[in-house]
């Protein structure tokens, strides 16, 4: 089985999929950004063999539950569609939806030790242009139709949100 987590920055898609991992500790846990902070130093390339590195370790095997956390958006999740396209098991989707003050509340306090390169837009004009994917149908276009899959939409705004996920 797969648990995918998706969500704008800041989110709180991080803190969710730890949580998860504790209460599920014989599930893999893969994020993004931990794929860049080992293997990315901070150029385009590195970046580009980070996230190769992630969805390359995506496995196809109903026996090896896992538990992935990116947003959801742009190449790299076109990328883990493409990947999970050859995945029949069972999958669980939940989109994260936070409001944009939430977000960025949340990234005003955010220390910032992923490698990304200097032209990747990041920060506050992201959340804004991830949110209007969040607020459309464009994940469910992407993710909703596919089989053995449950998708649902979840706010995460607050620990009892949290909680009630979990």
């Amino acid at each position: 089985m797969k648990i995918l987590i998706f969500g704008n920055i800041g989110s709180g898609k991080t803190t969710l999929s730890k949580k998860l991992s504790k209460a599920l500790p014989d599930w893999e846990y893969l994020a993004v950004d931990d794929f860049r902070r080992e293997l990315s130093d901070g150029s385009l390339g590195g970046d580009s063999k980070a996230k190769s590195a992630f969805v390359k370790r995506i496995t196809h095997d109903d026996e090896k539950n896992q538990i992935i956390e990116c947003s959801g958006l742009g190449r790299m999740g076109s990328s883990v569609r493409k990947r999970m396209v050859k995945y029949d098991g069972k999958t669980t989707i939940l989109i994260l939806m936070v409001k944009v003050d939430t977000c960025l509340e949340r990234l005003s306090t955010r220390v910032w030790d992923v490698p990304f390169p200097e032209n990747i837009t990041r920060g506050n004009d992201l959340v804004y242009k991830m949110d209007k994917f969040f607020q459309s149908d464009f994940l469910y276009e992407r993710w909703g139709q596919r089989a053995n899959t449950s998708y649902f939409q979840s706010p995460h705004e607050n620990l009892v949100d949290q909680e009630a996920i979990l």
